[in-house]
């Protein structure tokens, strides 16, 4: 797990965990569908998820909006899995990239708490390993971040893919 410090959120910090062979998945989002008030947290397939800082601006976004109280979601971790999606369509936008009962590799992130009690939380909730950050871009389904994010297969470098899925995300609420 990573902690982090946002610009607009300096008085708390912003974890980003990576877990891997997660047997209870389908746990975890029956348990999110009903609301349970123990999982705050954004649960993220890792899929769809090409680079941390494809993270970072979602959450940089949800946090903003949080801040200024214009959330299109019901909480500060859903409006991140809301962010990463380049649509407006909610419901669309979770199902794509929220958790399924079959998503193996999640990433979750915590907006606020320590970062010890977060880790001892994720430990009791999540059935699978923890794994670092850095192996994000190995469990990226390319053909899934090219469709959801309309990115041709003329694109080869991960770093111009990266920029725009970025671009996606930062532009999503420009009116």
């Amino acid at each position: 797990m990573q902690s982090f410090s946002l610009e607009l959120y300096p008085s708390g910090q912003i974890h980003i965990a990576l877990y891997i062979n997660v047997k209870n998945s389908a746990e975890l989002k029956k348990r999110l569908l009903s609301h349970d008030q123990e999982l705050k947290y954004a649960f993220i397939d890792a899929k769809i998820v090409l680079d941390k800082f494809q993270l970072l601006v979602a959450i940089n976004n949800s946090v903003h909006y949080e801040k200024y109280s214009i959330l299109k979601t019901h909480n500060v971790h859903s409006e991140i899995v809301y962010n990463l999606s380049p649509t407006t369509n909610i419901s669309e936008s979770l199902r794509r990239f929220g958790i399924s009962d079959s998503t193996n590799e999640i990433v979750i992130v915590k907006v606020g708490g320590n970062s010890d009690e977060v880790r001892s939380h994720l430990n009791t909730l999540i059935d699978g390993e923890e794994s670092s950050l850095d192996e994000l871009s190995r469990f990226a389904d390319l053909n899934s971040i090219r469709k959801y994010y309309k990115i041709g297969g003329n694109v080869k470098d991960h770093e111009e893919i990266l920029n725009m899925i970025v671009g996606s995300i930062a532009i999503k609420n420009v009116n």
